[in-house]
Parts: structure tokens; sequence; C-alpha cells
């Protein structure tokens, strides 16, 4: 059993939840991870960058003058690669990186994420966010009343506007639904912060 701390929101210990680590699996599957989180990168690239060949500038195709008796260099089209304005030879493509796994293996990777996460205790959990209004400031608090220090992640539950609005000022803070966790986003923070919902909520989904 892992013991996983629970906070008020002025950072005030509570009765901690107690976790079965053998729910999430036998142990953290490294090689699981590496192959999800390449994933995710490999889908945030954006290959956009690219260029011309010869065959696609626009250009006439016809040969410049005759071939012979001119003086100059015989030469062809425009279009050439050593000619100003003309295509590249062998030029960089647009291209789409973006793969996916199966559905299992990402259950699977986020299931050995959060377990390692719980190993290393950096899990904890708020028992509620009480705003019905932006305010900085008690996030701010909260945070550093628990020691929350570098990145951040704060995974609420169901609409988390007036949350994702206190938060997203405050550097090193991100603000995620429980329904939008990945393995990365469990793996990129230095720290998570569940509100007691949404806990409550994505080990059920993990476990059931």
């Amino acid at each position: 059993m892992i013991s996983v701390p629970v906070f008020d929101i002025e950072g005030k210990p509570l009765q901690p939840i107690e976790v079965d680590e053998t729910r999430l699996g036998d142990g953290v599957r490294i090689a699981l991870l590496r192959r999800v989180v390449h994933m995710y990168e490999m889908n945030q690239y954006i290959g956009t960058k690219g260029h011309l060949s010869r065959g696609e500038v626009s250009g006439s195709t016809r040969k410049m003058y005759r071939q012979k008796h001119t003086g100059y260099a015989r030469a062809g089209q425009r279009t050439v690669p050593h000619r100003r304005g003309g295509g590249l030879a062998f030029p960089p493509r647009t291209r789409d990186l973006s793969y996916r796994l199966p559905r299992k293996a990402l259950v699977g990777a986020r299931r050995s994420a959060l377990l390692a996460r719980l190993r290393d205790g950096a899990v904890c959990v708020v028992e509620s966010i009480p705003l019905e209004a932006p305010k900085t400031r008690v996030i701010a608090r909260f945070l550093k009343a628990i020691g929350a220090a570098g990145r951040s992640l704060l995974v609420c539950d169901g609409d988390h506007t007036v949350i994702w609005k206190s938060g997203r000022n405050i550097p090193g803070v991100t603000v995620q639904r429980a329904g939008d966790l990945n393995a990365m986003h469990l793996l990129d923070a230095d720290r998570l912060i569940f509100t007691r919902s949404a806990f409550d909520r994505f080990w059920e989904a993990l476990v059931a």
C-alpha cells in the first residue's frame, strides 16, 4: 500500500489516502513508457518545413536558347537548381510523423506512469478548491504551503475553467482535467496535485 498525502486548500494535512499499488500492475514498464512518450513527442512535431523542386517552381520548361552556335554554354530550362529562381535539388519535404499506439498500450503506460510517480512521492491530493471566481493568490498560497516547486500539474474534475484561470499566471503550473491526462503529462511534472474527485475518477478509470 502507498500512502498519498491529502491537504486542504490552506495546505494543512488531512487523513491520507491508502492505495493498492498492485492494482496498477507488477511494476513500472520502462520500455512501454519510452514508446508512448516517443509517440506523444512525434505527434507534437510540426513538419511544415518544405521547399520546391525544379519540377514544382513556377517557370517555363522550354529550352532557354538553341543548343549550338550561340557562344554560350548549353542550357536547358530556367528552373534548374543552379539558376536564380530555380528549384532546390533534393529539397526538404513537409511530412507528418504522427502515429498512434493501441489503446491498451496507452492505458498500460498511464498505469506505469502513475505507479512511478506514487513511488517517487510526487503525488498529493487537495480535498477541494472552492473557488467561485478566478483567484490566483489562493492557488499560489496553497502551492507555497505544500512546498510545490518547479513544474506542477494541477488535475481537476469537471469544469476546470475557474481553476485554470486561477493557475495560468503562475510560472510552472499547468491545469488539466483528469479525463485528458496521459502518461507524458504524469511524467513531465515535478509535482502532481489532484483534487479528491479527480483522483478518485482517474484511479477508477485505470484500475477498472
